[in-house]
This record gives structure tokens, sequence and C-alpha cells, in this order.
């Protein structure tokens, strides 16, 4: 069907330059990129984060004293 209205739209998405392919990167290249890219405020929110996260991770866990039950 020459007719068909979706095999245009079709055709000149086809004939739409592509994009550069972007070159591959490892996990921490993309990583370190996008820190990179970061803000400064950013970047201290995600410190300040971090920092809190080691602390409840890392310091002991109080203990609750329990009474034993009679």
């Amino acid at each position: 069907m020459t007719n068909d209205p979706s095999s245009g739209a079709q055709q000149r998405k086809r004939d739409a330059p592509s994009p550069k392919p972007s070159p591959k990167l490892s996990p921490a290249q993309a990583i370190s990129e996008a820190w990179k890219r970061e803000s400064a405020e950013s970047k201290e929110r995600w410190r300040r984060l971090q920092e809190e996260a080691k602390r409840q991770y890392t310091n002991p866990r109080k203990r609750i004293s329990r009474i034993p039950k009679l």
C-alpha cells in the first residue's frame, strides 16, 4: 500500500541522521564523568549522605537491656 501514512513516517525516521555513537566507557569511567558534571552543592549533599550512612552502619548498635520475664 503506497498510501499508508505510517510508511512515510517510518521512511523519514530511517533517513534521519543517527546521533554519533559515544565512546564505550567502563562503569567506573561513566561514574567519574557523571561526578564531574555534578554541581558543588550536589557533591556536598552526596558526601554528607555518605557520612551519615557510614556512621549508621559502622557504629555498634545500642543494646537495650531487657528485663527477664518471670
